[in-house]
């Protein structure tokens, strides 16, 4: 009988990426590469979904992981699960991801949020090796928060939304926010199109000692330390566009205990809780191919 492979979704807004995974992935001690992996740009669901669906097929595949931007629904009881939930991302609302791939390629198949996959991933191959409970925050077009213990993730009836908590303004900043539900709510004052607006040029173009990065080091510590008196992971993985920024973890790290005040029993005087995530733009990816090789086992 030979090996089995596994077939990998990560669904975004801008793009598709699929790919094919041996196996092994499960047990390899390393990010493990893919065998054949495609990029569909992202259009309507019909055409999208048909270019990823045709490639996937081309492949003899044992089992399917999603990886997708959100909101998403993931309540098992729904009718629904799997299929993209209200989203500003013209004509996706409603559309069935989940159902529309694994009923073409018949095989078992999962879907989880792109956060919470690459969650699982770094906990198994980057940053968050060796951590029991590790959170995975993305900070770019949006900001999204995937937890994961012992590598199953937590959420309740709904995926965890901590990228739209409310914080408290940066001294001086009066930026209204960009987020189409609450205005300034974390996502709404530094997502990438909230800095782009606020500060007049995109994040990537702006310097280091650019005042723009006081106002996200703040709310980002912010969000950290929500986490970590909620959820109390061992250590917190900032990623994407704007959160990736290397100059980014040593401040986030400082701003982050300033705000715990020393009110936290493990966390207080923990240097590493706060780092960059380490995969890169394949965690997502890699947590797809993870959640398929598990429903195999």
């Amino acid at each position: 009988m030979s090996a089995p492979t596994i077939a990998a979704v990560e669904a975004g807004g801008t793009k598709f990426r699929a790919a094919i995974y041996g196996g092994d992935i499960a047990v390899v001690p390393h990010s493990p590469s893919p065998i054949a992996e495609v990029r569909v740009d992202t259009t309507n669901p019909a055409e999208t979904l048909e270019a990823v669906g045709g490639f996937l097929e081309s492949h003899d595949v044992n089992a399917l992981g999603i990886a997708s931007f959100g909101p998403l629904i993931v309540d098992r009881a729904s009718s629904d699960y799997g299929s993209v939930a209200p989203t500003p991302k013209p004509g996706w609302t409603g559309a069935p991801i989940l159902a529309e791939l694994r009923d073409r390629l018949g095989v078992p198949a999962d879907i989880q949020t792109d956060v919470e996959a690459a969650a699982v991933a770094e906990q198994r191959f980057g940053a968050g090796q060796g951590c029991d409970a590790v959170a995975y925050v993305t900070v770019g077009t949006g900001i999204g928060v995937g937890l994961v213990r012992n590598g199953q993730v937590y959420r309740g009836r709904d995926h965890l939304e901590i990228g739209h908590i409310p914080v408290k303004r940066f001294e001086g900043h009066d930026f209204a926010g960009v987020c189409p539900f609450h205005g300034d709510c974390l996502e709404g004052l530094v997502s990438g199109p909230a800095i782009h607006q606020s500060a007049g040029a995109p994040a990537e173009s702006l310097a280091d000692d650019h005042p723009a990065w006081d106002v996200v080091v703040d709310h980002l510590a912010q969000l950290a330390t929500v986490i970590t008196w909620a959820f109390s992971p061992d250590r917190i993985l900032f990623s994407g566009g704007v959160g990736a920024n290397a100059h980014l973890e040593s401040r986030l790290q400082a701003a982050t205990a300033q705000r715990l005040g020393g009110y936290s029993v493990s966390h207080a005087t923990n240097g590493d809780l706060v780092a960059t995530a380490g995969l890169g733009n394949d965690a997502g990816l890699v947590g797809a191919a993870l959640l398929g090789a598990s429903l195999l086992l």
